[in-house]
């Protein structure tokens, strides 16, 4: 985990010394990784792989006839639209998750 980087989505900790809020977000990264919520994140993966599964049948059967897309053309439209999309549903879960273990551990 690249601290430094995950920094920049916390403006809570910007006011902390950096050795301060590297140690911060260490700590909040392992309590929302922790084993206690490895139920929850499971859950929350399957509902997303069923909402991205969800889109990419809606894409190539419905879509693709409407438009009278080629295969090809619908092979391209997932990969830039459901692929993406599923990278920054999870980016942003993650970053959440790290925010409430965040607020357990800010003074």
């Amino acid at each position: 985990m690249n601290t430094k980087k995950l920094a920049k989505y916390f403006p809570e900790v910007a006011h902390l010394p950096p050795h301060q809020q590297q140690s911060l977000l260490s700590k909040a990264y392992a309590d929302a990784i922790a084993r206690e919520n490895k139920t929850r994140h499971w859950n929350n993966t399957l509902v997303t792989v069923l909402l991205l599964t969800t889109l990419c049948f809606l894409i190539v059967l419905l879509v693709r006839q409407m438009l009278n897309m080629s295969p090809v053309t619908s092979a391209i439209l997932l990969l830039l639209l459901a692929f993406p999309s599923y990278l920054l549903v999870q980016q942003q879960r993650m970053i959440r998750q790290i925010r409430i273990s965040l607020q357990k551990f800010l003074p």
